[in-house]
Parts: C-alpha cells; sequence; structure tokens
C-alpha cells in the first residue's frame, strides 16, 4: 500500500511539473516608439502684395527628425477665403506650393497663409499622428475691383450728391497727385454754382499697367443738376459724357488711390460751359 501511494505522489507531482513547464510566458508589448514632431521653420510669400486670381509661390522650411517631407501629409490654407493651392513640391528641407487668391474679397485687406503637416508613425502598435501649423501674412488687392468702386464711390456717392463738402469729395484722391487739387477747386465752384442731383457711372472699364502700379477707369456717365444763376436757374437739367479717372497705387498703404478726373463731353457741348459742372476738367482725347 505504501509503495503504490508513493507511486501516485509522484506521478501527479510529475504531471504538474510537466504542465508548469510547458505554458509559454505572455510576450511583452512592442517598446513605445519616440517620435519628434516636424518643426516648420518658415513660411514664405514671394512678395508681400498679392493679387487676387494672379499666382504666387509660397515656400516653406520643414524639418522632421524621422519622416522624409514627401512622406507626410502638407495641406494649405488662406483666410478669409481659401483660393486655390497647387500640389506641393519637394526640395530638401523646402516645401514650395503655388497660391491663387480668390477674387471678389474684400480689397484691399490682409490675407493669412496657412501650412499644416500631419506627420503619421506607429508606437506600441498604435496608428498616431504629429499635427503642426504656422502661418503667415499678405496684403493682398482686387485692383479691378477696387478702381471701379474708387470711380464710383466718388462720381456717384461723392461729386453726384451736393451735400457732400468738397473736401470729403476729394477724399479718396492721392495727396502726390496734383489732380487732388484742381479736383478740389472744380467741386467747390460746382457747390457754388449747381445743385447737383444725382449721377451714374454704370459700365465703367478699367485699365492696369503691368506692374499695377497705375490705372484708368473710363465709362458713360451722366448728371443731373440744377443751376443755381444764369438763364437756366431753378430748371433741372442733365450732362453727359465721358468720365475718364487716372488712378495709382499707394505702396506704402497697399491701396489704389484715385489721382486725376477728366470728362469728355458731346461735341455738341461747350467747354467753357461746362467748367465746374461736371467733375474735372473738360477735355477732347487726342
Amino acid at each position: 500500500m505504501q509503495n503504490r501511494f508513493s507511486s501516485v505522489v509522484a506521478i501527479a507531482a510529475l504531471t504538474a511539473l510537466v504542465s508548469a513547464c510547458s505554458d509559454s510566458p505572455t510576450a511583452p508589448p512592442p517598446p513605445a516608439t519616440v517620435n519628434t514632431p516636424p518643426t516648420i521653420d518658415s513660411i514664405t510669400i514671394a512678395t508681400d502684395r498679392v493679387e487676387a486670381d494672379r499666382p504666387v509661390q509660397v515656400t516653406a522650411v520643414v524639418r522632421d527628425a524621422e519622416s522624409p517631407l514627401g512622406t507626410m501629409t502638407f495641406t494649405w490654407s488662406a483666410s478669409p477665403q481659401v483660393g486655390t493651392f497647387t500640389t506641393t513640391l519637394f526640395s530638401g528641407t523646402q516645401a514650395v506650393t503655388t497660391w491663387r487668391p480668390a477674387k471678389g474679397q474684400k480689397t484691399p485687406d490682409v490675407q493669412t497663409v496657412t501650412l499644416t503637416v500631419t506627420e503619421s508613425y506607429t508606437s506600441s502598435g498604435q496608428a498616431k499622428q504629429n499635427v503642426v501649423s504656422k502661418s503667415t501674412t499678405a496684403h493682398y488687392n482686387d485692383s479691378q475691383a477696387e478702381n471701379v468702386e474708387l470711380g464710383f464711390d466718388f462720381l456717384v456717392k461723392k461729386f453726384g450728391n451736393y451735400t457732400v463738402s468738397p473736401e470729403e469729395a476729394v477724399s479718396n484722391f492721392s495727396d502726390s497727385c496734383s489732380g487732388k487739387a484742381e479736383e478740389l477747386s472744380d467741386i467747390q465752384n460746382n457747390r457754388e454754382n449747381f445743385m447737383i442731383l444725382s449721377a451714374s457711372f454704370p459700365t465703367p472699364t478699367v485699365s492696369l499697367d503691368v506692374a499695377l502700379t497705375e490705372g484708368v477707369v473710363e465709362g458713360p456717365c451722366t448728371f443731373q443738376d440744377i443751376p443755381k444763376n444764369g438763364p437756366n436757374a431753378g430748371k433741372r437739367e442733365f450732362v453727359s459724357g465721358i468720365c475718364r479717372l487716372t488712378t495709382i497705387y499707394e505702396a506704402a498703404n497697399y491701396r489704389w488711390r484715385l489721382c486725376k478726373s477728366n470728362f469728355n463731353p458731346p461735341f455738341s457741348s461747350g467747354l467753357v460751359s461746362l467748367q465746374g459742372r461736371v467733375p474735372g476738367r473738360p477735355y477732347i482725347p487726342q
């Protein structure tokens, strides 16, 4: 009995030992990956003045210890309106895109360009991301729209309203142009001799030089007034012709200003009789 019992105990112990030895230990998790976020050193716009719907190059300098630039995601945006950005190209630490600012925005204004870089990687078996952003600004002009608005504001809202003072009427003329003093004198004459009731400037065209520093706003215009003296005093009359305004870009202020105003009367009109009655000096184009 004693020998048989000892054998049973020995077999049980051996079985437990074999079972314990056959169990595999749980594998430890992979070590966490140390991944430093990308660094955006700088964003440079080729010019500090950008024009609506005209492409301009934008360059960012980006560094990352683990990932080549081409393996990360580059997202460009602009505010208040995005416009369009081309596909980013890479050269060393440089990321280059072309930005075409949107038309029809508030002008002049300041636009903000932002680059967001996303680096994707795996750590401890889990997908993770590093996301960094950086911004810069540029002065924005929609020169066509700005010139049209300058012409309309002066001819219709200011000159064409007798309640607007001569000084306020020339507030958008550049101090660097002799046309401002001439126009002020003409409007003072107008306010003294006419009660101008309204004006129209419905279809102006804008011509700009290549450098976007000088412009011409021109189109048909009509003025309704009442002479204060002379044979037609107290009678409502109309004068129509072609209004021609020159403009200049003031780089220091990043905005367009009026420079000179002229009026091309109908050939049947007398130039002398129109002096002070229309904006600027009457002229006949050569």
